[in-house]
């Protein structure tokens, strides 16, 4: 792990429920705004080097403590991605919402194919596999200080997502969004598997959706998604803005 409590560092982090964004998000900071980022976890998913290039991946060697006191002297902020539940401090964060349909279809066969676990979407739904997404999505939402956009409007490279990027980081846009989707499946097929949440919603089998949208329909349609459409449906099409909490 990068950061822990004892050490005050300059991070924006890079929020997320699992497969909901955040290296699509990496990939924009890299490309749009030359940023290089971090991550709390091991980048060793990212196995064609590539795309560990792309997503701007920085190493952070054997002392985080050294590395991290040395962005400071340099003046230079940091992008953690982190997947956790937000931490008891004060960072600005950039928080990436998707679909929670789609989200937890796409984690499971994450879980599935590269950790061999054995597991059902009602089980990943139900959060057996640690917080579920209500739970993610509601910290995070709730929290000062924090950009939320929307993984569907990322992937399409909307101009107001990239200018909402742009001020709260204060870094000017230096490139122009050109992110295949298709490029990055072909370089790494099984971490890049499906970009649609079309395909993915209409994964689930009705036992499955229905206790999705018992758990959580409501927070669904609170932030913008679901709603005239019954579980298992595909997502309502359009752009949403990005909205920015107490920032």
């Amino acid at each position: 792990m990068i950061l822990d409590s004892g050490i005050r560092a300059p991070v924006t982090w890079l929020a997320s429920y699992p497969r909901s964004g955040n290296t699509l998000l990496r990939i924009l900071l890299k490309q749009c705004f030359n940023l290089n980022s971090h991550s709390i976890y091991s980048d060793e998913e990212f196995s064609h080097p590539e795309v560990r290039r792309l997503a701007g991946e920085a190493p952070v060697g054997d002392n985080p403590r050294q590395f991290v006191q040395e962005a400071m002297r340099q003046g230079r902020q940091l992008y953690v991605k982190t997947h956790e539940l937000p931490p008891p401090d004060t960072h600005p964060a950039i928080y990436v919402l998707r679909d929670g349909r789609s989200a937890l279809v796409s984690h499971t066969h994450y879980l599935c194919d590269h950790f061999g676990h054995e597991l059902s979407f009602a089980e990943v739904i139900a959060g057996k596999m640690g917080v579920t997404w209500s739970q993610h999505v509601q910290a995070w939402m709730s929290r000062p200080q924090t950009l939320v956009l929307r993984y569907e409007n990322l992937a399409a490279g909307d101009p107001d997502s990239l200018a909402a990027i742009s001020s709260f980081i204060g870094v000017p846009q230096s490139k122009a969004f050109d992110v295949s989707f298709r490029r990055l499946q072909g370089l790494q097929p099984d971490f890049f598997r499906r970009g649609s949440d079309q395909d993915n919603i209409f994964e689930l089998d009705p036992e499955s959706a229905e206790l999705f949208e018992r758990l959580h329909g409501e927070t669904l349609r609170a932030v913008g998604y679901g709603a005239g459409d019954g579980p298992g449906m595909p997502p309502e099409t359009g752009v949403a803005s990005p909205s920015v909490r107490d920032c």
